[in-house]
């Protein structure tokens, strides 16, 4: 949006050289106005720009959040102007629901840190009456039964089998399913609009306008998960550690996703009451079950690219038992 520039005084396109009459080239579309501003005109084309996408994406927020169905209805009525395109709009969510947590600092770790250095602390006030108390024989057992237990915990036992786990890095892996969930989450997603185009093939509709009912109930989902955890993150910030809270927050966050899909559905796909919640809940039974397995393979293609050899182990222990 640069309607606030200076027009240009030639009526040539700088862009095509067709002839300008008003504003805008009838060619190609560029608009007729000075390239070469000031910095302040920079500044004010960029705030300018920023406040209309910023309108459109507030706007597109809210009705993803508390009008279920709204935005769908907008777009698959032609209205696609006013919001965020759906496409757009998940990605953006789905790059910040896995940003923001990742910038978060870890109060956990603090923690853990935290008594760390107290038990630290302690053990080097008392570590010389105690030691001089203890027998060697007795430090040198204490000392086997310590390593015996820290290789221990190193192994997976299944029916008797260990399998060594000394070369799996755990931190890494987790980090790999977290960083790599959005991907499997946008893998799914064609199946779940598969799902809605089957249970609604009589209306004909295309392929297409299931996979937009599709995008905004995901990224309905993911953002649903942000405020989740960043509610978490600030009650353990503040020290509001109340498990009776988080539990009704969990528990919240549940009856209004299943409320959404179920009301969202409705609307978008006009049928009675009777028919829509018949049709939700073999989707929802569906879709669960469909979602459990497609991570667990998930998982396993991640367990899989951390460490193949600790997976083949595994998978051999498993057929064994």
């Amino acid at each position: 949006m640069s309607y606030h520039a200076k027009l240009r005084e030639s009526k040539r396109c700088e862009n095509c050289g067709h002839f300008v009459e008003k504003q805008f080239c009838p060619e190609c579309g560029q608009e007729n106005v000075e390239t070469r501003q000031p910095f302040y005109h920079l500044f004010t084309h960029f705030i300018a720009d920023f406040l209309h996408y910023d309108g459109r994406f507030w706007k597109s927020i809210l009705h993803l959040l508390f009008r279920p169905a709204k935005l769908t209805k907008e777009y698959l009525a032609g209205k696609r102007k006013l919001y965020v395109a759906p496409v757009t709009l998940y990605i953006f969510i789905s790059f910040i629901t896995f940003f923001i947590p990742a910038i978060l600092p870890d109060l956990n770790t603090k923690e853990i840190l935290k008594i760390e250095v107290n038990n630290d602390e302690n053990n080097n006030n008392n570590g010389d009456l105690t030691n001089s108390d203890i027998p060697d024989g007795e430090k040198d057992k204490d000392a086997q039964e310590k390593t015996s237990r820290q290789g221990s915990e190193k192994n997976i036992n299944i029916k008797g089998k260990e399998i060594d786990t000394q070369n799996f890095d755990i931190d890494k892996w987790k980090e790999r399913i977290i960083h790599d969930f959005s991907k499997a989450i946008f893998l799914y997603m064609p199946f779940f609009a598969f799902w809605l185009w089957l249970f609604h093939s009589k209306k004909k509709w295309y392929y297409f306008d299931h996979g937009i009912f599709t995008l905004h109930f995901f990224s309905f989902i993911l953002l649903s998960s942000l405020l989740f955890i960043v509610i978490n993150w600030l009650s353990s910030f503040l020290n509001f550690n109340i498990s009776f809270v988080k539990a009704m927050i969990i528990l919240t966050a549940f009856c209004y996703s299943i409320y959404y899909f179920f009301h969202s559905h409705r609307l978008v796909y006009q049928e009675s009451k009777a028919i829509s919640r018949l049709k939700c809940s073999f989707l929802f039974i569906i879709n669960s079950f469909c979602v459990l397995l497609f991570l667990l393979l998930y998982i396993l293609v991640e367990t899989y690219i951390s460490n193949a050899v600790l997976f083949n182990e595994f998978m051999n222990a498993l057929k064994k038992t």
